[in-house]
Parts: structure tokens; C-alpha cells; sequence
């Protein structure tokens, strides 16, 4: 699916091209029109090694080259070559960020594309049942109370075991609904639900976030000591990189754990009850995100 096109329309040359960068999260494509005719260049992320686009068209200028580069993390730049040199480009510097995708993109065990992209085609379901898992316990929590809506969501979640037995043995479909991280995931919901039910306030199940991150931080702390074996290579096999390490991944879900802790203890203590609601369906997926990318790079090798 395609997200994003970007047009380049020079200016200053004696002849007309049309240039486009058509971007998705699996591929890029570039196309360049000129005198009716249309070129084009496209490579796929998870098969070609990163490189710049790069298309040759003969025009009454001689042959030029088009070359089509991210100049940012955001935006891509263009820039036309004749004998070598530059006759136009979109931006100054316009490949900055060359060397750094070409980094995140390729393996720097062998040199391949770092992604594996069966992993995240696995994993849809399991993925899905987290975000439904998250707006079920944001409903409740708008509806009813905290305790409540922890509760529910937990046995929801719990509920999937059986279904996912249902729909491996007795289907013989291989779908995951629960994550390489299966076990895992179980005794957290447990944890979770019990802690719900054992102290009665809003305020406890507030702060369950904190002591359920810090007891995840433990457990990977703990798999970091001895070379991330255990959850951080269950962890690994469901992310699109060919090349992790597993002791740094341990050693940085382990921070991660702990920060998104200390973030909902400040948030809970701090702000209201909808607030915290807000944040904990909403605003910590985004911090997770960044944590969770930012330990991904690191733990690349």
C-alpha cells in the first residue's frame, strides 16, 4: 500500500521532467516522466540492499542521471546529474541521511536487508489482540471503574488460551493470538488480575502499570545476565530484524520496564484518574514506541 508520493518539478532547465518518489513500508518506487516517456526504478525493503534511486534518461541535454535520496528520517531530496555534475538539485545537502538508512536498513552481519518480513505478517493477530485488549480496558475504565475494567481485561485475555487452542488443534490453523511471549503474557495477566482484585481502589489499579513494569523489568534484567537465552530470545523471533543481539535487547527492554514505570507512578500521583486514562491507553504506546525502537538500533549488531 502505497503512503506517500514525492514530487520533485525542476526548475531552470531547458527541458521538463517529472519526478516522483512513491514511498510504502515495504517498498520505494521512482518514477520519472519525460517526452511521453516513463522510467522507472524501484526497489523493496526486505529484498534489495538500501541505495539511492537512481534512473539514466537520454534527453537534447545529453544523458542525465536522477538520483533520489532521504535528505532527513522525514523527507527525501532529489538531484539531476549531467557528466557528473549537478545541474539542479531540490535541497542542499540532499542525501544527508544516506549513510544513516543505509545503517538502519542493512544487516551489519552480512550486509542484507535487516528485515524479515514474514515476522510481522505472523504476528497480525497477536498484534491486533493487544490493541483490542487496550481500547476494551479504555472503554471499561470510561464506563464503569478501574478495578473493574483491569479485571475484565485480564480475564478476556486469559480467555484467549483456550481459543487459541480451539483454532490451532481443532482448525489446524497456525495463528498466534498471544505472542511469541505466550507464558510470558499469561503469568502478567494473572499478576495483573490479581492485583486488581486484591486491593480495591482506583488508586491501586493505578499504579499496577508501576509494579507490573518493574516486575518485567526484573524478569529481563535477570534473562540480561545470562545472555537474554530466555525472554529476550522469544522476544526476538517475533521482530523484523535478522541481526539482534540478545543481551543488549534484554538489557534494554529491561530500562524500558523500568522507565515506563517510573512515567506512570509521576502520572498517576500527579494527575487525575481521566488523565492517567488517557495516558496509559494512548500517550504510553508512543513513549513504548520510542523506547522500544531506540533499543532495537542498540541492540543491533
Amino acid at each position: 500500500m502505497k503512503l506517500w508520493t514525492y514530487r520533485f518539478r525542476p526548475t531552470g532547465l531547458p527541458i521538463e521532467l517529472d519526478i516522483d518518489l512513491e514511498t510504502s513500508w515495504s517498498y520505494s518506487r521512482l518514477v520519472v516522466r519525460h517526452n511521453g516517456n516513463v522510467y522507472i526504478d524501484r526497489q523493496n525493503y526486505f529484498e534489495d540492499t538500501y541505495r539511492l534511486h537512481e534512473i539514466e534518461i537520454p534527453t537534447t541535454l545529453g544523458i542525465l542521471l536522477i538520483q533520489v535520496g532521504p535528505q532527513t528520517a522525514w523527507h527525501y531530496s532529489a538531484v539531476i546529474k549531467a557528466n557528473g555534475n549537478a545541474v539542479w538539485q531540490s535541497h542542499a545537502n540532499p542525501h544527508a541521511y544516506l549513510d544513516r538508512m543505509q545503517s538502519l536498513m542493512t544487516s551489519k552481519a552480512d550486509g542484507k536487508p535487516a528485515f524479515e518480513p514474514g515476522i510481522w505478517r505472523r504476528n497480525m493477530p497477536s498484534i491486533l489482540v493487544d490493541m483490542a485488549l487496550g481500547i476494551l480496558f479504555f472503554a471499561l475504565g470510561k464506563t464503569t471503574d478501574l478495578r473493574t475494567a483491569a479485571m475484565a481485561t485480564a480475564l478476556v485475555g486469559l480467555a484467549l488460551l483456550p481459543i487459541q487452542w480451539m483454532v490451532k488443534r481443532l482448525l489446524r490453523r497456525d495463528i498466534d493470538l498471544l505472542g511469541g511471549m505466550a507464558l510470558f503474557g499469561v503469568v502478567m495477566l494473572i499478576l495483573s488480575a490479581a492485583f486488581s482484585w486484591y486491593f480495591d481502589t482506583e488508586l491501586a489499579v493505578q499504579l499496577k502499570a508501576s509494579v507490573m513494569g518493574s516486575i518485567a523489568g526484573s524478569l529481563f534484567f535477570l534473562d540480561a545476565c545470562f545472555g537474554g537465552r530466555w525472554l529476550a530470545k522469544r522476544l526476538a523471533s517475533y521482530l523484523a530484524y535478522r541481526d539482534l543481539q540478545l543481551r543488549r535487547l534484554a538489557w534494554g527492554m529491561a530500562l524500558t520496564s523500568f522507565m515506563m514505570a517510573g512515567i506512570n507512578l509521576f502520572i498517576a500521583l500527579s494527575f487525575s484518574k481521566d488523565m492517567w486514562l488517557y495516558y496509559t491507553t494512548w500517550g504510553d504506546i508512543l513513549i513504548v514506541i520510542f523506547l522500544t525502537q531506540w533499543t532495537i538500533n542498540w541492540a543491533r549488531r
